[in-house]
């Protein structure tokens, strides 16, 4: 993937930005104000224009829309194979599939070329796609699951750790690397999540802070700096031990022509998903290191 300008990141952040408002605008509607958010409540919601309907797809997909036109119905599929828990609920991973489905459906765009064309494509795990048309639906389905009045003020009431996010994962009944994306998302303070998968950048996202400050996320498929390499062996052969580590921004970030952000000392916070082999990384900045007191005033 070729870096992006900041123009570029300005137009993506828009569109998922937007995204997000959606789901606000649909929880508000359905006078949906408390955790965890069911998203099958949601989808009860529209029937019978929509349908879900959960099986064992194994590894055809997690989650798919299908609209029939001689019926004028969307059939919504999700992924069953993750769901053992004891107590019968589905799993993380689950209900962020039925989200991210409802993405395509309640988007504007999504849902019209579905009703242009009847084309129908699955969809695969947590931010593992780079297309405009699923980030848009991971970033609806965060919103939907993890509100923003509910999450928020959690995020910034101190500094932020991954026993915090583990907490809230549990609270929200998400997956920790989708409560870190939307726990970054919604801070104040500079600060980044990158998901390591095969020894390279799969994901980033980054804080407002962070982009104000001259830090902007590197390619999907980027190299990582020789300690993160490091560690990502040691968790790939299941011994993580060291999980803190230091950089400088022009490690981690496109720095463009800020010497300020790229001379910056970033902390590391390395936190292990076997599950999904993906290495998170939680960077954070002090803020007096991209921002002089003059920019706060």
């Amino acid at each position: 993937m070729a870096k992006k300008t900041r123009l570029e990141w300005a137009e993506i952040k828009n569109r998922q930005d937007k995204a997000i408002e959606q789901a606000t605008d649909v929880l508000a509607a359905l006078h949906i104000d408390s955790a965890p958010i069911d998203p099958l409540a949601v989808v009860a919601s529209e029937k019978p224009l929509l349908t879900a309907k959960g099986a064992d797809f194994r590894d055809r997909f997690d989650g798919q829309l299908e609209y029939h036109r001689s019926k004028n119905r969307f059939l919504l599929f999700f992924n069953t194979k993750y769901d053992r828990q004891p107590n019968g609920e589905h799993h993380p991973r689950t209900r962020f599939s039925i989200a991210h489905e409802l993405g395509h459906y309640f988007l504007d765009r999504h849902r019209a070329y579905l009703l242009r064309t009847g084309k129908s494509h699955p969809s695969r795990g947590e931010f593992l796609s780079d297309r405009t048309i699923e980030t848009e639906a991971d970033a609806f389905a965060a919103g939907l699951l993890m509100p923003s009045k509910l999450i928020r003020p959690l995020v910034n009431g101190g500094e932020m750790s991954f026993a915090d996010i583990e907490r809230w994962a549990s609270d929200f009944r998400t997956s920790i690397t989708s409560t870190a994306r939307r726990s970054v998302e919604l801070s104040d303070f500079p600060c980044a999540l990158i998901g390591v998968r095969e020894g390279r950048v799969a994901f980033s996202f980054f804080a407002q802070a962070m982009i104000e400050g001259g830090c902007y996320p590197r390619p999907r498929g980027s190299s990582l700096p020789a300690e993160a390499q490091a560690k990502w062996q040691s968790f790939s052969v299941g011994c993580l031990l060291d999980t803190k580590g230091q950089a400088l921004g022009r490690d981690w970030c496109q720095t463009f022509d800020s010497y300020r952000a790229a001379r910056a000392p970033v902390y590391e916070h390395y936190f292990g998903v076997p599950a999904t082999q993906t290495l998170l990384i939680l960077l954070t900045v002090p803020e007096d290191e991209l921002f002089t007191d003059d920019e706060d005033d």
